[in-house]
């Protein structure tokens, strides 16, 4: 097995957090207000956020966030432990705000701004909200559930707020000098992320500050970030990826970081060339959508140091096309989940090339096992079975729910409900959800191994590959493609195409072409919906 972050293992040592022994790195913040403090004592004036034509110091960005937390603690009563709802966009209101409500100890609760009527009512009426900060064009939404939520006060980022709501603005401008402070510990819970789930309820990941902190240090050292980095976020920074990948590193690291709060092709590229950014971590369909901009080579973005993906398989056509565009460019495929406060798994970019179908090894904090779904005992190398995580990145509980903490964390060790393999060298590839493995006639199927290969046509954009009911094997492997703009595929190349590389069994029974797939309010494909056989599709 080869060996990852040695040049790390001085930084981390064995402890105890919350009675379960773990790696941790040894000097860390003791919360993440100190990230902030420390970044604006080292770098008053530097630009910190940039949003529009907005641009705030670091200095700026502070007394931003005292004005607010001396409002939110003295003025509206916010105690530790209290929970504050965010429904906004990119934009400097949710930065400004999160790190208010955590100077005060406070709970934050991001909400999906993609989300409808009644999944917000949930998620405020389970967090029990006392206060939410929102865009206005999310109104519409809030206003018929206000009266089932415990909100004590609305706060909308628009100087017409509506009856019932005040503006935000209030609260940024009325200056205060007086220092807030509220001892904060890094187990106190810092944020409330609620889970998207393809299925049920969502459940509110409880994130420590020690979480996050552990994240941060995750993405500094496997990432290679410097102090003066700069990033885009071009993803929700609602999403654990935007907040712990991106804004929460760069502000420890005294960092620019650009909000866009919708993602469009040429403003992305027009980013990266003008403020001279150094990282992006993004879905791959941002990186595809990138190198499809037919101008993309005219853009100047040699300043570009370090690309993250992850959340999807990375066509191998891309990252070769990417290290073509900028060869020197750091490729590293990321994995992680919700409940890891982003990162368990990062591959090095020395590997990323020849490893394109794994997802890496294990951060330096990071222990994984593979075992049995149904035994639970530990598989040896190159065995499927379900992947487990401990670590400081791992979540210790669900919000109120005892039930699932139970089902998904025992002893420290989180089921993330994936199958995976681990290979001799130690690099991961994740299978499959378990819900998600297609079992035709005995034959195990494993989605991301014919996603794979149908990624690796070139007019192939994107792919969910689902298990439908068939009487003669119970199921049978179904393709759901959307082609390349410009490109035209036949049923019989998409089944041609994985018969030359694949066991006949896996190969496609149906091929659906669809002009883009079903996904939930936090980006994932919903393949609940891809699982039935249209009228025209003929087997």
């Amino acid at each position: 097995m080869l060996g990852f972050w040695e040049e790390l293992q001085p930084l981390i040592h064995e402890e105890t957090i919350n009675g379960v022994c773990m790696k941790a790195y040894k000097n860390r913040p003791k919360n993440l207000n100190e990230t902030l403090e420390e970044s604006v004592k080292r770098y008053p004036n530097k630009i910190a956020l940039v949003h529009g034509k907005r641009r705030l110091t670091y200095h700026e960005l502070y007394r931003q966030v005292n004005n607010v937390a001396y409002q939110l603690k003295y003025e509206f009563g916010v105690k530790k432990g209290d929970r504050v709802a965010f429904l906004l966009m990119n934009g400097t209101p949710f930065v400004v705000g999160v790190y208010a409500a955590l100077k005060i100890g406070a709970i934050a609760v991001p909400l999906n701004t993609k989300l409808k009527s009644q999944e917000l009512e949930f998620m405020l009426q389970n967090s029990d909200a006392r206060i939410l900060i929102a865009n206005k064009e999310w109104w519409p939404n809030l206003n018929p559930i206000l009266k089932n939520t415990e909100l004590e006060k609305i706060f909308i980022t628009d100087e017409q707020s509506p009856t019932g709501s005040i503006p935000f603005s209030t609260m940024v401008e009325e200056y205060t000098e007086k220092e807030v402070q509220v001892e904060v510990d890094e187990t106190d819970n810092a944020f409330i992320m609620y889970t998207s789930g393809t299925t049920g309820r969502p459940k509110g990941a409880l994130i420590t500050h020690s979480n996050v902190i552990h994240t941060i240090l995750n993405y500094k050292y496997c990432y290679n970030l410097k102090e003066g980095d700069s990033t885009v976020i071009a993803v929700p920074v609602f999403h654990i990826t935007g907040l712990a990948a991106q804004l929460m590193p760069l502000i420890y690291l005294g960092g620019k970081i650009v909000l866009m709060p919708m993602f469009h092709t040429k403003e992305f590229l027009e980013i990266l060339r003008n403020e001279k950014i150094t990282h992006v971590i993004a879905s791959p369909t941002v990186f595809v959508m990138t190198l499809l901009e037919p101008n993309y080579r005219n853009y100047d973005v040699t300043n570009l140091r370090v690309i993250g993906f992850g959340g999807a398989p990375m066509p191998g056509e891309t990252l070769r096309a990417l290290k073509d565009w900028i060869p020197d460019i750091e490729l590293h495929n990321t994995y992680g989940l919700t409940e890891t406060t982003s990162p368990a798994v990062i591959m090095p970019d020395k590997h990323q090339l020849s490893q394109i179908s794994a997802v890496g090894p294990p951060t330096p904090v990071t222990d994984f096992k593979i075992v049995d779904p149904e035994t639970r005992v530990e598989l040896e190398s190159e065995k499927v079975g379900e992947l487990l995580f401990k670590g400081p990145m791992v979540i210790h509980n669900y919000w109120e729910n005892d039930e699932a903490t139970q089902k998904t964390i025992t002893e420290g060790w989180l089921s993330t409900g994936d199958l995976a393999k681990v290979d001799d060298q130690g690099f991961i590839t994740i299978m499959d959800r378990i819900k998600d493995m297609i079992n035709r006639g005995g034959e195990k199927v494993f989605s991301v191994e014919v996603e794979d290969v149908l990624y690796s046509n070139p007019k192939v954009m994107e792919v969910a590959i689902v298990g439908v009911t068939d009487k003669k094997y119970g199921e049978v492997v179904k393709a759901c493609i959307v082609p390349r703009e410009g490109e035209s595929l036949t049923e019989e190349e998409v089944k041609g195409w994985v018969r030359e590389r694949l066991a006949k069994f896996k190969v496609p029974t149906y091929v659906e072409f669809m002009d883009l797939l079903p996904r939930n309010p936090n980006g994932k494909v919903v393949k609940t919906q891809l699982k039935y056989i249209p009228s025209n599709i003929k087997k």
